[in-house]
C-alpha cells in the first residue's frame, strides 16, 4: 500500500484551485483516514505535502494529530524549514480565533522552539489588536435593509426613503412587495438577491407564510425563494400542499434537489406519514447526501418499520449524521446491528460524536441484557 501512495501526489501537483484546490483536500483527506486507519506511509507522505509548500495550513492541520506517530519524527523541525515567521503566527488562527495553544503538540513545541512561541505571542497579539466587535443580528438586518431599500430605489420599485423611516409593518409589507421584482431581475447583484432572501427570513413568520404559500412555484427564483420559505414556515394545514410539491420536484429527477431537500424536512417536521413511501424512493435513489441526511431524519418519524429496515442501513452510510441517525433508532435486538454498531464504536475514524453514541448504545445493551445467567452480547 505505500508504494502507491505517491500516486496521491497528482492531486496537488496540478494548479491549485481558486474556489477551494478540493483536489488538494481530498488527497490530504486520504491520507489522513490511512494514517488514522494505521496504513504504513501515510504520514511520509502528508509530510511530502508539507514539504510541497502548496497550503501550509493544510498540511499543519493534517499532520499535528500523528506527532507521536514514528514517521513524524522530526516533524517539528522540518516546520520550522519549511515556514516562516509570519506563516507560523497565522496558522495558528481559524476563523478570527486562536488555535487553543494547550493542546498538544503545542506545549511541547513552544518549550522547544523560541520560534514557536514568538508565533503564538504574534498570534495572540494579532487577533488583540484587530479585533472588533461583530454586529449583532439587529445590526446585520438593519444593513441588509439599506441595502434592499437602495437597491429597490434604484430599480424605480420605491420612492426614495430611508430604512430608519419605516415602522416594522411598513418594511414588512414594502419588502414583500419588491422581493419578487429584486429576486428575478438578473440585473440584481447576487449580493443584494442575498440580503432579500435574508431579509425575507427575518420578518415574522405570519406574513412571510402568507406571502411565501401565494408565491411558491418551480417556476423561477421567486418563486423557488417562496417554496423554501413556506417550507420553513408551515403548518399541519399545509402538509399535502407541500407533498404535492415534493411529488412534482422529484418528477423532474435532479434538478430540484435543493428544494426536495427543503420539502423532505418539512414533511418530517410535520409527521406527515403519508409522505414515507416517497421520501423512502428518494433516500434510495438521491446522489445528493444532505438530502439522504434529511430523509433518514423524516423516515425516523413517519416510517413504522424504520427501526429494522432503514436505521440498520444507515450506520453503513457515508455521512457521519446519517450514520448518527442510525445508531439513534436502530433495533440493536438484532445481533446484525449490534455488531455493526461495535463496529463504529471500534472505528478511529469515526466521527467523535458517533463514537460515544455507539459507545453508549453498547453499554445499554449490556446493561438490558445483564440478568441471572445472561451472557452480554456486544
Amino acid at each position: 500500500m505505500g508504494v502507491e501512495l505517491p500516486r496521491l501526489r497528482a492531486a496537488y501537483r496540478r494548479p491549485a484551485d481558486p474556489y477551494g484546490d478540493s483536489d488538494a483536500w481530498l488527497a490530504t483527506g486520504v491520507l489522513e483516514q490511512l494514517a488514522r486507519r494505521g496504513v504504513d506511509g501515510a504520514v511520509t507522505e502528508l509530510r511530502h505535502y508539507l514539504r510541497s509548500g502548496r497550503d501550509f495550513d493544510q498540511a499543519l492541520d493534517t499532520l499535528t494529530p500523528f506527532v507521536d506517530h514514528p514517521e513524524a519524527h522530526g516533524l517539528l523541525n522540518e516546520i520550522l524549514e519549511v515556514a516562516d515567521d509570519e506563516q507560523l503566527s497565522s496558522a495558528l488562527v481559524r476563523c478570527g480565533r486562536l488555535l487553543d495553544p494547550s493542546a498538544p503538540p503545542w506545549p511541547d513545541w513552544r518549550r522547544a522552539s523560541a520560534r514557536i512561541e514568538r508565533a503564538i505571542e504574534a498570534a495572540e497579539h494579532t487577533l488583540a489588536s484587530h479585533e472588533r466587535p461583530a454586529l449583532d443580528r439587529a445590526a446585520k438586518a438593519a444593513a441588509d435593509r439599506e441595502r434592499v431599500l437602495r437597491a429597490a430605489v434604484e430599480a424605480n420599485l420605491v420612492t426614495a426613503v430611508s430604512a430608519p423611516e419605516l415602522t416594522e409593518d411598513r418594511w414588512a409589507a414594502t419588502l414583500l412587495r419588491i422581493a419578487p421584482n429584486l429576486l428575478q431581475d438578473k440585473e440584481t447583484p447576487r449580493f443584494i438577491q442575498i440580503a432579500v432572501r435574508r431579509a425575507l427570513r427575518d420578518l415574522p413568520a405570519p406574513d412571510v407564510l402568507t406571502w411565501a404559500r401565494t408565491h411558491a412555484t418551480f417556476d423561477d427564483t421567486s418563486g423557488r425563494t417562496a417554496l423554501s420559505l413556506f417550507a420553513d414556515h408551515a403548518e399541519t394545514y399545509d402538509a399535502a400542499r407541500l407533498f404535492e410539491f415534493l411529488t412534482e420536484a422529484v418528477s423532474h429527477g435532479n434538478t430540484h434537489l435543493h428544494d426536495q431537500y427543503d420539502l423532505v424536512r418539512a414533511l418530517g417536521r410535520l409527521n406527515h406519514v403519508a409522505a414515507h413511501t416517497t421520501i423512502d424512493a428518494i433516500f434510495d435513489n438521491t446522489p445528493y447526501s444532505y438530502l439522504r441526511i434529511q430523509c433518514a431524519k423524516a423516515l425516523s418519524r413517519l416510517a413504522p418499520d424504520f427501526a429494522d429496515k432503514r436505521a440498520p442501513e444507515c450506520l453503513d452510510d457515508c455521512e457521519p449524521a446519517t450514520r448518527a441517525i442510525g445508531i439513534a433508532h436502530a433495533n440493536t435486538a438484532v445481533p446484525a446491528t449490534r455488531e455493526r454498531i461495535g463496529r463504529i464504536a471500534d472505528d478511529p475514524t469515526e466521527d467523535d460524536d458517533n463514537l460515544r453514541a455507539a459507545a453508549a448504545a453498547l453499554q445499554i445493551i449490556g446493561r438490558t441484557s445483564c440478568g441471572p445467567g445472561a451472557t452480554v452480547q456486544p
